[in-house]
């Protein structure tokens, strides 16, 4: 990742404004790295230097190819394109094709050629910076995003015309609005190249369909445990945010408001906690809304050796484990993309989900569309 600071720059009617600008290196004809500082401009097609750039560079300007450029309202001008090797930040070298001017007086660009091909863009507005970073799908990755999000576009838009009993249809759109959620955060760690901190999210989409494959066992009733255990919720975060000791603790301490939030989540609480009892009879309410415990939930949906693996692997990472602190935040080949790279894991759970809510509903799919669920659903550690 290459990181660029803005700079201020006065404009003729609007006073200083943030400019983006990025260091490009470019190799001259003597095999020298020569840096340029140059203006971030995705309105130009190609990059522009002025013409001691060229002559910096060793380049003999009208051996390239001549061409006419003209900026918004302005008289055209005559460029000459060279093809050099280029260098962003700590990015290997890439082959860049830049219109040297014949005149000083042009501005040092950036544009979008050769760049916007090989980069991602990310225009920091909070941070005043721009970023720099390798494409996060490749091409052939990007086709199967898409055909993803089409499949689930399919169900949802099938959704309501083959409804399952109960609440079993509320259920599974929480699950799957959960899912969704988890996998945009991936794919935008992912972007960002904290890919290390992948193993959270697999974890929680993991858990995620084991919990879903399980309620789809018995649906209508475990829909129901599933939604009414919100109750059990609200009532220990209510709890535990006014014994907080901090500022937002006393705030919900002192609202007038208190009383009867208080008594609200109480009722629904008391309404439902028979169900979820530990033993049966103690009177001790559960932690979560299934009985036992998540490894027994695996076995039972046939699930124990990815429970295994990602646990064996995941929670020393989840908890502090002095093992987390040792990874790199980069992988050692930072240039495999996504869904080679390891997107792929989070993006099974979230497919075994729509896989599973198509078959419940049997929503009719393409051969093509149901193939490409299947082989998403895979996951880490099957066949």
């Amino acid at each position: 990742m290459a990181v660029f600071s803005w700079r201020r720059r006065t404009t003729r009617h609007f006073g200083e404004q943030w400019v983006p600008f990025a260091e490009l290196r470019l190799e001259s004809a003597e095999g020298r790295w020569r840096a340029f500082s140059v203006q971030v401009d995705t309105g130009a097609v190609i990059s522009l230097l002025a013409r001691s750039a060229a002559d910096l560079l060793g380049v003999q300007l009208q051996s390239g190819e001549p061409i006419e450029l003209a900026g918004v309202g302005g008289a055209s001008r005559r460029y000459f394109v060279h093809q050099l090797s280029a260098r962003v930040g700590d990015v290997p070298a890439f082959p860049l094709r830049i219109a040297f001017a014949e005149r000083e007086e042009v501005p040092n660009l950036l544009g979008r050629l050769d760049v916007l091909d090989r980069f991602q863009l990310d225009f920091d507005a909070s941070l005043e910076e721009t970023r720099l970073t390798g494409p996060w799908l490749d091409a052939n990755e990007r086709k199967i995003w898409r055909h993803l999000l089409e499949v689930e576009n399919t169900v949802l838009e099938k959704w309501k015309k083959q409804p399952l009993g109960g609440r079993v249809d509320e259920a599974a759109k929480r699950f799957l609005n959960r899912a969704d959620s988890l996998v945009a955060a991936a794919a935008g760690l992912w972007k960002l190249h904290r890919r290390s901190e992948l193993p959270l999210i697999i974890r929680a989409l993991f858990e995620l369909s084991v919990q879903f494959e399980y309620m789809m066992k018995d649906p209508e009733p475990r829909a129901a445990l599933y939604l009414d255990f919100a109750h059990i919720t609200n009532y220990r975060l209510a709890r535990a945010w006014t014994q907080s000791p901090g500022t937002i603790g006393k705030r919900l301490r002192d609202s007038p408001r208190r009383p009867n939030g208080e008594r609200r989540y109480r009722v629904e609480y008391e309404r439902v906690r028979r169900h979820y009892e530990a033993k049966k009879g103690s009177g001790n309410v559960r932690g979560h809304w299934y009985p036992g415990n998540l490894r027994q939930l695996a076995k039972e949906v046939d699930r124990v050796a990815e429970y295994e693996t990602i646990y064996a692997t995941y929670c020393a990472w989840a908890h502090g484990d002095p093992w987390a602190r040792d990874l790199p935040s980069e992988p050692r080949d930072a240039r495999r993309s996504g869904i080679e790279g390891g997107l792929w894991h989070p993006i099974a759970y979230w497919a075994r989900l729509l896989k599973s809510i198509a078959d419940a509903k049997k929503i009719v799919l393409s051969a093509d569309a149901y193939k490409t669920l299947e082989v998403a659903a895979k996951g880490m550690v099957q066949d």
